[in-house]
């Protein structure tokens, strides 16, 4: 009994007030709009921070990839000038033999600082790159989601005026219902920019090695002409050997133990 007098005093409330009645009804309408949209763009914006994922591992690997390919050559020029030094008989002067082992040791060095160079700022634009497209993808998804839908009310009065809100909670609608499906479009255009911004961090990344490599050739070809021309060395015949870059982060294969053959039993005395 005081249930039903309860329910008949809040519909006689109500009635009193049509218009802000209204106001709630309104919101019941607008409210699950707001949540699609919501979803819509959340599950847009996480496809493309997956498919950024995926993009930057794969700068990764080449970035790793093309490092040790570079080492691998600078290495290999290393050793053949070595290989030209250690060669020569105890009659050449060992004094400026030794002059260009240090000269080889110092020119390593500083294509190590070289390289290194090359891959911090190939990093940092990285960092730059990478902060920018998810900054990107923040604004796009804070312009659908996080919006409250209580903005309506703000200096309004819902018994005074409650005409006004519902004019603004329509006008929600009616923008809501332009489903906000360009933001497709507007995500795989930011992967498809941060794709062509790793691509050229990487060609600047091979120009900045390639120069680098360049500078330690001429240097480490300067050595053999001193070799001959100051040292009075002779170039010893070395056979070549194509250069194996290290395959960075392959798992060794097992090799096999040889299977022992059956003992053949002693015959007997």
């Amino acid at each position: 009994m005081k249930l039903l007098l309860v329910v008949l005093f809040a519909s006689v409330a109500w009635a009193q007030r049509p218009l802000t009645v209204a106001v709630i009804d309104k919101m019941y309408q607008v409210y699950p709009m707001y949540r699609q949209i919501q979803d819509y763009v959340i599950n847009q914006v996480a496809d493309a921070r997956m498919a950024s994922s995926a993009r930057i591992d794969e700068f990764h690997r080449d970035i790793i990839m093309i490092k040790s390919n570079y080492l691998a050559t600078s290495i290999r020029q290393e050793q053949d000038l070595i290989t030209q030094i250690n060669g020569q008989p105890l009659s050449v002067n060992q004094q400026c033999l030794s002059f260009l082992r240090q000269s080889a040791e110092v020119n390593m060095n500083l294509a190590g600082v070289s390289y290194s160079t090359c891959i911090t700022n190939a990093g940092d634009s990285l960092v730059t790159t990478v902060k920018a497209f998810y900054e990107l993808l923040d604004t796009d998804e804070a312009r659908y989601v996080g919006v409250g839908l209580f903005e309506e009310f703000r200096d309004e009065n819902v018994f005074f005026d409650p005409q006004r809100i519902i004019s603004k909670l329509e006008n929600r609608v009616f923008r809501l219902e332009d489903y906000p499906t360009h933001i497709g479009s507007e995500v795989l255009d930011a992967v498809a920019g941060l794709s062509n911004m790793l691509e050229n961090i990487r060609l600047n990344y091979i120009n900045c090695m390639t120069l680098g490599e360049q500078m330690l050739r001429s240097a480490l070809q300067l050595g053999l002409l001193q070799l001959e021309q100051t040292c009075n060395g002779n170039l010893i015949p070395v056979a070549e050997e194509a250069p194996v870059p290290p395959n960075v982060g392959a798992t060794p294969e097992p090799t096999e133990e040889p299977t022992p053959e059956p003992e053949t039993p002693a015959p007997e005395h």
